[in-house]
């Protein structure tokens, strides 16, 4: 008999929930977290779990020095490989003395939510305690590793012939567009001020875009993130939440539009000037010596100016004139679609993309 299918199982936890009579085989809580195990499992994402301290030690060579990754103010990061030989990542985190395992559990039930296909997702955590007090000395969060480089890597840093086509990048930046709309609103509470540079923003094989830093409720418990563009620039109190986010969106916009590195909020307000100056007339010519020249010729002038009039609001600089992520992600599929459009028609040889980039602009006013 075949193994059932991710839709097999679907279907059996819906008939599980809805068949009349008698007590629901599934409470809604339940029926909801095995729906998710179910989805995340088919794309490769395996269950939460506790993970031992002995099969950490295993995983990083009792955390040799050759797998460490980096550290930061929280603690180490390093490279693991598990028995069944899946890489992880695995970051060590320092505590507070005298805290017990149910001081974190709050916190515990937070990540393990943090599971999404533009996330790196987390995978379980551990424990380390002292024996004599029976508090936790050490925590470890495991992660999923991905291996592909970061966006920056294919876009401003990336060499002849690795570097993301147009239809990539904007795929791409949906990607982290629907990964900061899991943070917001796919957990409760949502988690803000999640600190969004490109050079965070991790590929897989596929191409797949994956926010790999972002704010872990227990490390915002020991130190404020240092933050992206948007939280360099601007004090929370002058801020809406999610609107941090937005603002550091749109820095990952500029640089995927110009395929220029942009380190500093000085450079942000120069680009920023620069597409602003782009944008001002119907110029095409002038529009495009703005782009990336590796993707310049190859972006539908509809798809490209969708792209750079969403990335100058998400760069407002009053939060309250900035879209919502709803609305980012509006735009960026519709500068998808265009874009698919247009390069259809020339695949084809069939009509004018001028026209039909014309038509589709038409279109998408009357919305």
């Amino acid at each position: 008999m075949a193994a059932a299918g991710p839709g097999c199982l679907l279907g059996l936890v819906f008939l599980a929930v809805l068949l009349p009579g008698g007590a629901p085989l599934l409470q809604a809580s339940q029926t909801w977290t095995l729906l998710k195990t179910v989805k995340l499992g088919a794309l490769g994402i395996p269950p939460y779990r506790s993970f031992s301290l002995v099969e950490l030690e295993a995983a990083t060579n009792n955390f040799a020095n050759s797998c460490l990754l980096g550290q930061d103010s929280y603690g180490e990061m390093y490279l693991g490989k598990l028995s069944n030989g899946a890489l992880v990542t695995i970051r060590s985190l320092k505590v507070k003395r005298n805290q017990s395992s149910q001081s974190f559990n709050r916190h515990i039930e937070t990540i393990s939510r943090l599971r999404h296909r533009h996330l790196v997702s987390a995978l379980g955590h551990c424990f380390e305690y002292d024996l004599d007090e029976s508090t936790v000395t050490q925590l470890y969060l495991v992660f999923e590793y991905v291996q592909n480089g970061n966006l920056r890597s294919r876009i401003s840093q990336g060499t002849e012939g690795r570097k993301l086509t147009w239809g990539q990048r904007i795929s791409a930046a949906i990607g982290v567009a629907k990964g900061i709309q899991f943070l917001h609103g796919g957990i409760i509470p949502g988690l803000f001020g999640n600190n969004l540079r490109i050079s965070n923003i991790l590929l897989d094989q596929n191409h797949v875009a994956k926010i790999g830093s972002y704010n872990i409720p227990i490390l915002g418990e020991a130190a404020k993130p240092e933050g992206g563009a948007g939280s360099r620039h601007q004090t929370d109190s002058t801020m809406l939440g999610d609107k941090i986010d937005i603002f550091d969106f749109g820095v990952i916009l500029l640089e995927l539009v110009s395929g220029k590195p942009i380190t500093s909020i000085y450079e942000v307000e120069i680009m920023k000037e620069l597409l602003l100056w782009a944008m001002a007339e119907e110029d095409r010519a002038r529009r495009r010596s703005f782009v990336d020249p590796a993707v310049s010729k190859s972006c539908s002038e509809e798809s490209l100016r969708t792209v750079m009039e969403i990335c100058l609001r998400c760069l407002a600089k009053e939060a309250v004139h900035r879209p919502s992520v709803e609305d980012v992600l509006w735009n960026l599929q519709f500068a998808t679609q265009v874009q698919d459009d247009w390069e259809g028609e020339i695949r084809s040889g069939d009509g004018s993309p001028v026209s039909s980039s014309r038509t589709a602009r038409s279109s998408r006013f009357s919305r």
